[in-house]
């Protein structure tokens, strides 16, 4: 453990915190974490949408609505946290480095005042980092160590999604994406880890790395932070990230359903709900039970449950946490409690989270009728780059409506992705596809065709796949089918 260092400012009634950007995930968060220890805190924002707008008015967090150099002046913070939205012309930034008020990224500010003198539970990858910080942070409040914790997203057990903890480890995201425009280096090369549970590697965030050698680069760097004391766990399923192995001067621990695995899991149903085993150096521990959809969940699941075994938690008291976790809001998010017709939410990124997704729904529900809503919103699926990827990951479903590019004004179009192209090849393979271009996402036609699949089939699954606000299609469902918190 690092020994605790002096902060640069103490953290107390009289600090006071200005947050630019302050309505992102990571930002409110932060926000949260400084008034939990007292901080007077402000912020800025020129849009604020629900949930995190309650968020912040339940916090008495101060928010300007506007960027102005004025916000900044008559608040007169002792620091200030500049999100990663804000780049070099940008008026509250200008201000901040033309004065002399300290200022930090997001993920320097957390580590700062936050992460000194804890064990740092590190949770970085591709793919399911947010489930599965969620799930450590669960399963370790549920055994009484009372965490800190800091989730991309909302857990549907741990209100809210940080805390600042009163036990010795921290559970947090090591995202690989730039902390911010003067600091350019990954958000998770600030938390220096003392256990790193790495997921599945794909090449993302193609606007920040240039190629797939460039991608995992950053990570066998973060590996280089873990002290030889430290726990690596490594996912035996992907390729890209053993081929770290060589890298790591810690004790590794090979998770997944590879025969020589240092925790195996042997899945009993790939159904809804998921149940498995765990066979730890030969010793089989479970069953176990996941109300969550997809075989990679129980992969995800995987150093939890070896962790607190190793803490000498009974595997019954385990079998009754995972049991009673209940995922991530937006990550594959049941919104439809009906037996014949479901509605899932997912956070859908990158091409192989949604194929993934598609085989779990399709596994789960093997008698249902397939629909997708696909909007795509981040920065990898709005470009051309991942067009064939994209196109494969969606051949799991039966019926598509594809919405169209979020902002797509910010990708020049020789590099934006060819929604006509993409539904040509889709119809090809034989799916009906419903493409909404120019405008039309919000439309009464989207309803209506949504409401047409709906009571055209007498069991049907259909996911939202986007990463931007929430689309509030679920508003159109029957009456008979409507969503628990629609």
């Amino acid at each position: 453990m690092i020994s605790k260092r002096a902060l640069p400012f103490p953290l107390g009634p009289g600090t006071r915190v200005y947050l630019i950007g302050l309505c992102g995930t990571g930002m409110s968060s932060l926000a949260g974490l400084f008034r939990e220890r007292g901080c007077t805190v402000a912020g800025s924002d020129s849009a604020c949408f629900s949930p995190v707008k309650e968020m912040v008015e339940d916090l008495h967090v101060t928010l300007f609505p506007e960027y102005r150099e004025e916000n900044i002046d008559s608040f007169r913070p002792d620091f200030v946290v500049v999100g990663n939205v804000v780049g070099r012309g940008h008026v509250e930034g200008e201000r901040v480095l033309n004065s002399a008020i300290p200022y930090f990224s997001m993920a320097e500010a957390l580590r700062i005042f936050f992460l000194e003198g804890r064990e740092r539970i590190v949770v970085a990858g591709t793919h399911g980092k947010t489930t599965t910080t969620a799930l450590f942070a669960h399963a370790l409040e549920g055994a009484g160590f009372h965490p800190g914790w800091f989730i991309g997203g909302q857990p549907a057990d741990l209100s809210p999604h940080f805390r600042v903890g009163q036990g010795r480890d921290f559970v947090l995201e090591g995202d690989e994406y730039e902390s911010a425009f003067f600091d350019k280096k990954s958000k998770f090369f600030h938390y220096y880890p003392t256990t790193l549970v790495l997921k599945r590697l794909e090449y993302d965030h193609t606007d920040i790395f240039s190629s797939e050698a460039e991608y995992l680069t950053a990570f066998r760097h973060l590996l280089r932070q873990l002290p030889s004391q430290g726990t690596l766990f490594l996912p035996s399923c992907s390729p890209q990230a053993l081929s770290l192995l060589p890298h790591s001067y810690s004790r590794t621990l090979l998770y997944g359903q590879q025969q020589g695995d240092d925790l195996r899991v042997s899945p009993l149903s790939s159904l809804f709900p998921l149940e498995f085993e765990l066979f730890r150096r030969g010793e089989r521990s479970g069953p176990y039970r996941l109300n969550l959809l997809g075989e990679y969940n129980v992969e995800n699941a995987l150093p939890v449950v070896a962790t607190l075994l190793e803490r000498g938690v009974e595997s019954d008291r385990i079998a009754e946490i995972l049991a009673s976790f209940r995922g991530v809001k937006r990550r594959q998010e049941i919104l439809c409690p009906g037996p014949n017709h479901l509605l899932v939410d997912d956070f859908g990124h990158h091409p192989t989270a949604l194929k993934e997704t598609l085989r779990s729904v399709r596994l789960a529900f093997p008698h249902h009728r397939i629909g997708v809503i696909f909007e795509p919103s981040s920065w990898s699926l709005r470009r051309r780059s991942f067009q064939e990827p994209l196109i494969d990951s969606l051949r799991d479903a039966d019926e598509l409506f594809i919405l169209d590019i979020r902002a797509k004004e910010k990708v020049p179009e020789g590099e934006r992705l060819d929604l006509q192209a993409v539904a040509k090849a889709l119809e090809s393979s034989g799916k009906r596809v419903h493409l909404f271009l120019n405008g039309e996402n919000r439309a009464e036609r989207v309803e209506e065709e949504m409401e047409l699949f709906w009571k055209g089939h007498p069991q049907s699954v259909t996911t939202i796949f986007s990463n931007g606000p929430r689309l509030g299609l679920e508003r159109t469902l029957p009456p008979r089918i409507r969503p628990f918190n629609g």
